[in-house]
């Protein structure tokens, strides 16, 4: 018994319907995408909040960098808090928008930005255990050997590659991923270089005109964050 042809004409329709939406629907980050742009977002103002608090030092020495850690324990640990958690929440934004990207146009180069981003985000995470350590050092040791054991162990080969490629993969990971974003058309081309900005922002200017400039130069994250939300709220 063979089927009428307004069956089989049904049955193929249906089958390209089914085949036409699974694409779209693996696609949709979901609430984990969301969770992941608010992450994103929260990292960036996290970041922010660290540099606010974290406790002035009379120059860019080792010592003085010690001394000023221990000087105000509470604000130092503080300070380190809101770093740490800030790369915490930017590598779960990192792999979360990747998700944005539905073609292949730009795929490659968000793909590997955002796992160099969330790497680098996870190697200086566990390098903000030193601001709990070198506080414990200017109270129990004279200065000079604080110099000299802080110096003994970032200078360690190992600790140096770890510090390397912390900054290598996250400074530069998250521009990268930025890059594959807007090739993709998920935001603008102009936030790709804002993304490279706030440390110079941090180190060169300084203070606080160098922190609400940081906060400025963070808008690749909040559009970014922004948009893994409104994906979210399509596809609900």
């Amino acid at each position: 018994m063979t089927s009428s042809p307004t069956a089989t004409t049904r049955h193929a329709a249906e089958t390209t319907a089914r085949s036409t939406d699974q694409p779209a629907a693996a696609g949709q980050p979901g609430l984990l995408g969301a969770l992941g742009g608010v992450a994103l977002a929260s990292s960036s103002l996290l970041f922010v909040a660290g540099a606010a608090t974290s406790p002035p030092q009379d120059d860019g020495s080792a010592g003085a960098y010690i001394e000023s850690l221990g000087a105000d324990p509470f604000l130092t640990g503080l300070s380190a808090n809101l770093f740490h958690y800030s790369w915490v929440l930017a590598a779960f934004g990192a792999i979360a928008a990747i998700g944005l990207v539905r073609g292949r146009r730009g795929r490659m180069l968000t793909v590997l930005g955002g796992l160099a981003a969330a790497f680098g985000s996870i190697q200086f995470s566990g390098l903000l255990y030193s601001d709990w350590v070198l506080p414990a050092l200017d109270h129990q040791l004279p200065a000079a050997t604080a110099v000299s054991v802080f110096e003994e162990v970032t200078g360690a080969p190992s600790v140096a590659v770890w510090l390397l490629s912390a900054k290598v993969f996250a400074l530069l990971g998250f521009p990268v991923l930025y890059a594959g974003l807007a090739r993709a058309g998920v935001i603008a081309w102009w936030l790709v270089p804002l993304s490279l900005l706030p440390m110079i922002a941090f180190g060169v200017v300084g203070g606080p005109i160098g922190i609400g400039l940081a906060l400025l130069c963070y808008a690749p994250s909040y559009v970014v964050g922004w948009r893994l939300v409104q994906r979210n709220r399509v596809g609900a």
